[in-house]
């Protein structure tokens, strides 16, 4: 399954550029991946989805899927790994306070609003935010034959 991304790169320090790709309307990310984007510790990560699900602002079962990992544990098993959907990442990026995460924040509220005034849109999508220049731009992979 194509999960997407989310990468924030810093071409001079403090000038965050956040790029997203979107496959079939959402990107995919498990704690791990989603603590080194926000350059936060684990555990931030898991005490705010905990507070958010909890809180019923958005329904665990509704932006969250198990897979398995192709790794195993100590004792010989595979690993399961929840993944979290954009919509989650999105709703914890409000409640993080990292510069990563102020720059996702501002990715979301420019380059989404941007990708929904389009009248057509694709499968995928590479949505790149400036944060330094304020400016979003959309990319449209090229699919291999």
């Amino acid at each position: 399954m194509e999960r997407g991304y989310i990468q924030i790169t810093e071409e001079e320090i403090g000038k965050p550029i956040v790029e997203v790709k979107i496959v079939n309307g959402t990107v995919w990310m498990f704690k791990h991946e989603i603590a080194r984007l926000f350059d936060v510790y684990l555990q931030t990560v898991g005490n705010n989805f905990r507070s958010i699900f909890k809180s019923g602002v958005l329904r665990e079962d509704d932006v969250t899927m198990e897979m398995e990992r192709k790794m195993e544990n100590e004792k010989g098993q595979d690993i399961y790994v929840t993944f979290y959907n954009l919509e989650a990442i999105i709703f914890l990026s409000y409640r993080i306070d990292s510069r990563y995460a102020k720059a996702f924040r501002e990715w979301v509220m420019n380059a989404l609003c941007e990708y929904n005034r389009m009248d057509k849109k694709a499968t995928e999508v590479i949505v790149v935010f400036n944060a330094d220049t304020r400016h979003a731009s959309i990319q449209y992979p090229q699919i291999p034959n």
